[in-house]
């Protein structure tokens, strides 16, 4: 009988943890430095009713930035299809 050793696979709760902490860190900072953290992205600003929004694209996924005054309200990752 053959015996196999598995490597665990992370799972998928551990990985949304970590793509919310990420996008929580961006609360509270300004603009620029929002955009300091994203430097590789293809990135544009967009005004919305309350504010302006960084739009940060990468090849697998998109960091959106929503800003009041100047500050980071909220952030969100949305992981792209292929």
């Amino acid at each position: 009988m053959r015996t196999s050793k598995k490597t665990p696979r992370p799972s998928l709760l551990s990985s949304v943890l970590a793509i919310q902490r990420y996008a929580d860190s961006f609360v509270g900072l300004t603009s620029e430095e929002a955009k300091r953290r994203l430097p590789r992205a293809k990135r544009r600003m967009m005004k919305w009713d309350g504010g302006k929004q960084l739009v940060a694209t990468f090849p697998k996924y998109e960091v959106r930035v929503l800003f009041f005054e100047d500050e980071v309200l909220t952030a969100s990752i949305q992981i792209l299809s292929q």
